[in-house]
């Protein structure tokens, strides 16, 4: 049964939320209200490293345990205030539109829906040919020091 609506204000927004109760972290009975609160406690350590930046969610509706999924574009209930950038399909078609992270409202919102995964892009908005990052895999590095030698 669906958790009652209801709307918590945080960084000025009113931000729709419902089923503060469920358990995301089932080993540790860690809430959608304490991912909610997790969030807004480190967003001045995550919002520098998210601005400008369009992201991909992981979201798990079921906790952690439960099937995920990822989304690009952004849900038909997202609010008005988050702020959306259409990228282009490789193959056309219509724009992805997707989420950037600029405030803490729009973190706590993403805790409310259960993304508990953010991918950022490599690159800022509206400058999506200008790579401002590099990522490199450490796993790789991390077998070959791990073999027996």
């Amino acid at each position: 049964m669906p958790g009652k609506k209801q709307t918590l204000e945080i960084g000025g927004r009113k931000i729709p939320v419902s089923n503060l109760a469920k358990v995301l972290y089932a080993a540790a009975q860690f809430t959608i209200r304490q991912v909610i609160d997790y969030y807004v406690q480190v967003s001045p350590y995550m919002l520098p490293h998210l601005k400008d930046r369009p992201v991909t969610l992981q979201r798990f509706p079921d906790g952690v345990r439960g099937q995920s999924f990822y989304e690009k574009d952004a849900p038909r209930f997202t609010p008005d205030w988050v702020r959306t950038f259409p990228v282009p399909r490789r193959e056309g078609g219509r724009d992805i539109r997707y989420i950037v992270v600029d405030d803490v409202a729009t973190l706590a919102w993403l805790a409310n829906i259960a993304s508990l995964e953010i991918h950022p892009f490599l690159h800022r908005v509206p400058h999506l040919q200008q790579q401002t990052r590099t990522a490199r895999g450490v796993a790789r590095g991390l077998r070959k020091r791990a073999r027996p030698g």
